[in-house]
């Protein structure tokens, strides 16, 4: 077994994806695994699990954890599950301090492992490489909505975690401010999450159907084409991810290059290839046509979080 083995792991709220890395085989992860958290009454038992299935529970193993929390201290809190993350008590297991952090900036990472393929051009410039040099910002519109940027610093490409989700916005549209005003009877704060995610997407059609509800964000998503209220969230919802792209673009000067992952932004692409996207993204009028050069794409990936945390591996 070669020395430079390690283990990644991707770890949500409600299961946990284990995977290998380095070695002679290089950073993608292989022997990927996943377990749910109802399975197991804790992440070390999951982890457990995997190792005994690959026959490495008396290997010393390195370890980088992608979680979805802030991946501050020993004791690592996952939001909205019942597990917790104990560094101890995983260095107890694999015999190694593990090194964790936080999911959005592991989906920052994974951009420097994946090749031209994984990414689909909206309009506006194509996108160029993701190299030391230049500046990125990772948008993540799936369960929650999740920022991070890739920065060069020191000659190198630097991670930088975010809260911008929950930056409040200022609606501009009559349907904008529907929405607003339903969010507030509701006691919703006015955060770009509660539209640009998926739980955003059925509020949003709640607040502009007049009450009624859709079970799921993709039964908003199917329903474009035969439900005006459908059609009208959608377009909302496309019109201020443009204008959350512009302002981080403009936050993190990321004039490289923007790029939406997650559930929701793929399930979207024939929306967002809509003007209206790029059209609110570059309305900032002190820097239209710096904005206009920025590219921006969709990452065709939903492994993100593990090959960002090989990423950080192979970076240490």
């Amino acid at each position: 077994m070669s020395q430079d083995l390690a283990l990644v792991a991707d770890i949500g709220r409600q299961s946990v994806r284990f995977g290998l890395t380095g070695g002679e085989a290089g950073l993608m992860p292989r022997d990927v695994r996943k377990f749910m958290t109802a399975e197991h009454p804790t992440f070390t038992s999951a982890l457990v699990s995997y190792l005994n299935g690959l026959g490495l529970q008396d290997a010393r193993l390195p370890s980088v954890l992608a979680v979805a929390g802030a991946a501050r201290g020993d004791l690592i809190n996952l939001t909205g599950s019942r597990w917790y993350i104990s560094l101890s008590g995983v260095e107890a297991v694999l015999r190694v301090r593990p090194r964790a952090l936080n999911e959005c900036a592991a989906n920052a990472l994974a951009l420097t492992l994946l090749p031209n393929s994984a990414f689909t051009p909206l309009q506006g410039p194509a996108p160029r490489p993701v190299e030391a040099g230049g500046n990125y910002v990772v948008i993540g519109a799936g369960t929650g909505l999740g920022v991070s940027a890739l920065i060069t610093s020191g000659g190198k490409l630097v991670p930088v975690e975010s809260e911008a989700g929950h930056m409040s916005f200022a609606p501009k549209s009559p349907n904008g401010r529907t929405f607003a005003q339903h969010c507030e009877a509701r006691g919703h704060p006015l955060e770009y999450e509660a539209l640009l995610s998926a739980s955003g997407l059925t509020l949003a059609y709640e607040a502009l159907s007049g009450g009624k509800r859709m079970a799921t964000p993709e039964d908003v998503t199917r329903n474009v084409s035969r439900d005006p209220a459908c059609a009208a969230t959608i377009s909302m919802w496309v019109e201020h991810l443009g204008a959350f792209t512009g302002d981080l673009a403009l936050a993190f000067g990321a004039w490289d290059g923007v790029f939406l992952t997650g559930a929701i932004a793929r399930a979207l692409h024939p929306q967002l290839m809509d003007p209206s996207f790029r059209r609110r993204m570059e309305d900032k009028t002190a820097f239209r046509r710096q904005l206009s050069d920025v590219p921006v794409a969709l990452v065709n990936r939903n492994d993100l979080e593990l090959l960002g945390a090989a990423a950080a591996y192979g970076t240490a």
